[in-house]
């Protein structure tokens, strides 16, 4: 076999034998022995003993030229093997890397319609009292009845109105806005955060969300932002769940535990969990339980927690739902 072959190796190592071998030879007059030896017990005279040497020389050499040549090839043949798999790795590398930001676009679009949906949400109640409060002026006004008192009190709630309604434009920017730099940041907070998010949404559908173990003030390392779309990811997974199995009394319950060096932030629902036989696939790209489902939020959640912040996330059924367990490091990476 070629790819056994090291000639060149196997060519100076003869050379170097043979060289220590006639030292040893000369030394011990070896030569003039073998003359003797040849000259009582065979029958070919030296002159012919080294005709066939002479004979045999120019085939051993032809045949270490081959097996040089041989290596020469199979060397060349190595070398474009190398160059062609590394040419497939890059190739297969930014394959990869177009695909996952292809599913970054699409999640983020994904995103920002539920992010639309929620600020729908957060912006229908200041909404309806704006307009009763127009509505009551016009009535005062058309009966000459407004005066300055009243409508100063008027002018204060739609400022107080229209605050609250710029404030949610701004958690939901600073929400979306992606971070390049890892920082420590209390978990606890950043939980109240992402409620504040989607409570209204969650609230019109009568969801109960019980956060009160989320009380140690334990910090967390990695980008708070991304921490918190994880967690609203999985919360609307579990506000879909709920939906589409019309459960009765919906609950989830976080609870934030320490362990070690990480801390493990628990979510619960009692949505009827997953089949157990495609639980294992919900953090694949493109798999989905629900009808209408992308597939991405998960698997992005995924990357996110694992790839981006060396933690670690993970799903499995409990009696009437499932259980997330997204854990993360409490310390800066050296």
């Amino acid at each position: 076999m070629i790819d056994k072959l090291n000639t060149i190796r196997d060519l100076i190592i003869v050379s170097v034998l043979g060289v220590i071998i006639w030292g040893v030879l000369s030394s011990i007059d070896g030569f003039e022995l073998l003359i003797e030896y040849l000259k009582t017990h065979e029958d070919y005279e030296l002159d012919e003993l080294l005709l066939l040497l002479l004979i045999l020389s120019p085939f051993l050499i032809i045949y270490s030229l081959l097996r040089i040549k041989e290596a020469i090839h199979f060397n060349k043949q190595l070398k474009e093997l190398n160059e062609s798999l590394e040419k497939r790795v890059q190739s297969e590398l930014k394959k990869r890397e177009e695909s996952e930001i292809l599913l970054i676009q699409q999640s983020r679009h994904a995103a920002l319609g539920e992010m639309i949906s929620n600020i729908a949400h957060q912006w229908r109640q200041p909404l309806n009292a704006l307009s009763l409060i127009v509505q009551n002026l016009n009535f005062l006004y058309k009966g000459q009845l407004l005066n300055d008192e009243q409508m100063e009190r008027a002018m204060e709630k739609i400022k107080i109105l229209t605050n609250s309604m710029s404030q949610t434009i701004d958690d939901f920017r600073n929400f979306f806005k992606p971070e390049k730099i890892k920082r420590e940041f209390i978990v606890k907070n950043t939980v109240k955060k992402a409620l504040k998010i989607i409570d209204a949404s969650f609230e019109n559908l009568n969801i109960e969300i019980d956060s009160s173990k989320v009380e140690l003030d334990t910090q967390a390392y990695g980008y708070e932002n991304e921490f918190s779309q994880v967690l609203v990811n999985v919360l609307i997974n579990a506000k879909d769940a709920i939906k589409e199995n019309e459960i009765a009394e919906p609950k989830i319950i976080i609870e934030l535990v320490e362990n070690d060096n990480m801390i493990d932030l628990i979510v619960k629902d009692n949505a009827g969990g997953i089949p157990e036989d495609v639980i294992s696939k919900v953090f694949d790209p493109y798999f989905s339980t629900k009808e209408k489902g992308t597939g991405i939020g998960l698997y992005m959640s995924k990357i996110i927690i694992e790839k981006n912040m060396q933690g670690h996330i993970s799903i499995k059924n409990l009696d009437d739902g499932v259980q997330f367990i997204i854990s993360l490091p409490t310390y800066k990476e050296k």
